[in-house]
């Protein structure tokens, strides 16, 4: 008798601990997906912001406040995780159009999360009180980066849409179950007894229908099949939405007002040819005008560089593109004879680049889908054991991983740019973009990182004018260092006409390279150059700072890209 007590005993602890891990599994997972939901409103960073905190404190209100009814947690958390994409996209689209993004999201969790990590805990507690304290406490969220690491290797990560409605039919499922027990109808079983287990099954109608009606599992774009999709209300079209490794990718039109005028795409302007030269277009057709941000043009002055010995120019024979956006630099490069080869870690973007924006096919070999850490690294690898034998090295990098308000901080790390100057010939130039404030913190530690590694950059932006050196400028802007490891001066050979490309904006912004350029002194803020200040901003693996200092300049971005586009711009995804 004792013998079986214990296996019981250890059936019983075993099976709460079973219990406990797949509510904490279901827990990230269900953060993750309500994430994806928030980004494209309010950004990664203001996103995140608070929702530690929220989290936490919504885990102790769980384990402190008197337990929930069992019988009313099931199939309130279940109903809450199914109706989840209708509830944090709505309250999410009206919070965030009182202007401040914190603020917003903040609101959405109090209002979605918030409930769901209550009764998420309160069911695990129900299980076993210590257990669940000893599961949660410290971090309700702490399998989450496992989870979305498998998450991301089985592409399961992809579909938000999909996680909470698994998530809440299966909860809902169990209360079912539960609710249900053992009670089984006979043949002798009465018209009333038919009506007590109807309404014991009756809440499964909702995943069932869910599953029925596709339209009632989302109010984006995701659950939409055909595009493109048409804005009611407003001139706008949706070419495509996808739900992709880093987010969601959403490629739409301005439709025109007159019905002979172009539509143009969303970043670019409307068409406008120089010299009598044919606009590009896209696979479909569509013209395509030049990009409305200029860095991404200002990125193809490392075409104009001049680092070698001999004062060459115009010899590159290869090029590196790691972020690929809309491919401006990466086209051009091709457009210049230039072999180009291109990391960019979601697929979506590269797909996207190709087919509405005019991106040409770069060749078997490459493109690379992937994060550009270990590619960079296998790439050096490769070169050391063939001792750089069959290839020398590119002449240019373009680094352009700037999304969503910020810069994902392990590509900017000196452990990153040793890697990536080893690929590079001696000679060779390092462009790289960043959008910020000039004096900012997060923007001196970028430069003091480059200028650590390579030696020597240069600075350059694309505003309309010139920045006074004798006036602060805070406003967020962008720019591009140029940086190279050889000992010669970087220096830029006037543009001319052939490195426009028939481009307005090209020859804008390439002819005026003199005008444009950041002084050091502006950049430091005012402070003298020590030992101490490097030691301050210089990146690495180990202290790297980078995602904090950005915060409060990712919500500058939002509120100036929301002045930008109008509120349906945000909306429609």
């Amino acid at each position: 008798m004792p013998a079986t007590e214990g296996n019981a005993a250890t059936w019983t602890s075993a099976r709460a601990s079973f219990s406990i891990f797949t509510i904490s599994v279901g827990v990230s997972l269900f953060a993750a997906a309500y994430e994806k939901v928030l980004n494209p409103l309010f950004g990664g960073m203001a996103t995140a912001k608070y929702m530690g905190y929220v989290v936490n404190g919504s885990t102790a209100l769980a384990l402190i406040l008197p337990k929930v009814p069992r019988s009313l947690l099931l199939p309130t958390l279940g109903t809450l995780v199914l109706v989840a994409p209708h509830t944090s996209y709505w309250i999410s689209v009206f919070a965030a159009r009182n202007g401040d993004p914190a603020l917003g999201a903040l609101v959405a969790h109090a209002t979605v999360l918030v409930p769901v990590i209550y009764l998420a805990v309160s069911l695990a507690a129900s299980i076993d009180t210590m257990l669940a304290t000893v599961a949660f406490a410290a971090n309700a969220l702490q399998l989450r980066p496992l989870i979305l690491l498998v998450a991301r290797y089985l592409h399961f990560d992809t579909h938000k849409d999909v996680v909470f409605f698994v998530l809440g039919s299966l909860t809902l499922f169990v209360h079912t179950l539960e609710n249900v027990g053992t009670f089984r109808l006979s043949r002798k079983a009465t018209v009333s007894s038919a009506i007590r287990i109807a309404k014991k099954l009756w809440i499964m109608s909702l995943p069932i229908a869910f599953l029925l009606f596709p339209a009632l599992r989302s109010p984006t774009l995701s659950s939409f099949d055909v595009f493109p999709y048409q804005s009611k209300g407003y001139h706008l079209r949706i070419l495509n939405s996808t739900d992709s490794v880093t987010g969601v990718v959403v490629v739409g039109e301005l439709l025109p007002l007159q019905p002979e005028e172009a539509s143009p795409k969303l970043l670019f302007t409307p068409i406008v040819s120089m010299n009598g030269a044919s606009p590009r277009r896209d696979q479909a057709g569509t013209l395509l005008g030049d990009s409305i941000y200029g860095a991404f043009v200002l990125q193809e002055a490392a075409r104009l560089a001049s680092t070698n010995l001999q004062g060459d120019v115009d010899k590159q024979e290869n090029a590196l593109i790691i972020g690929l956006g809309t491919g401006i630099s990466a086209d051009a490069f091709m457009r210049h004879g230039i072999s180009t080869t291109i990391v960019e870690i979601d697929p979506a973007v590269y797909d996207a680049a190709r087919k509405h924006f005019g991106l040409q096919y770069p060749g078997d070999g490459h493109v690379f889908l992937e994060d550009a850490r270990h590619w960079v690294y296998k790439k050096r690898a490769a070169m050391q054991s063939d001792n750089g034998q069959t290839f020398l090295g590119y002449d240019i990098v373009v680094h352009d991983c700037f999304s969503g308000g910020g810069v994902p901080q392990h590509l900017f790390s000196v452990e990153f740019w040793n890697d990536l100057k080893s690929i590079i010939k001696p000679d060779g130039v390092v462009a790289v973009n960043l959008a910020g404030g000039l004096g900012s913190h997060s923007t001196r530690a970028v430069f003091t990182t480059l200028q650590h590694v390579f030696g020597q950059c240069r600075i350059f932006h694309d505003l309309p004018g010139p920045i006074p050196e004798d006036q602060p400028y805070d406003d967020f802007l962008n720019m591009v260092f140029f940086c190279s490891p050889t000992s010669r001066s970087l220096t830029f050979r006037p543009a001319r006409d052939a490195d426009y490309l028939h481009s307005h904006l090209r020859r804008n912004l390439l002819s005026s390279l003199d005008r444009r350029e950041v002084s050091i002194s502006q950049l430091q803020g005012g402070r003298l150059w020590s030992k101490e200040t490097e030691d301050e901003f210089v990146l690495t693996d180990m202290n790297n700072t980078l995602n904090t200092w950005q915060s409060e300049e990712a919500v500058m971005h939002w509120k100036i890209m929301r002045k930008i586009f109008p509120d349906i711009f945000w909306e429609t995804y």
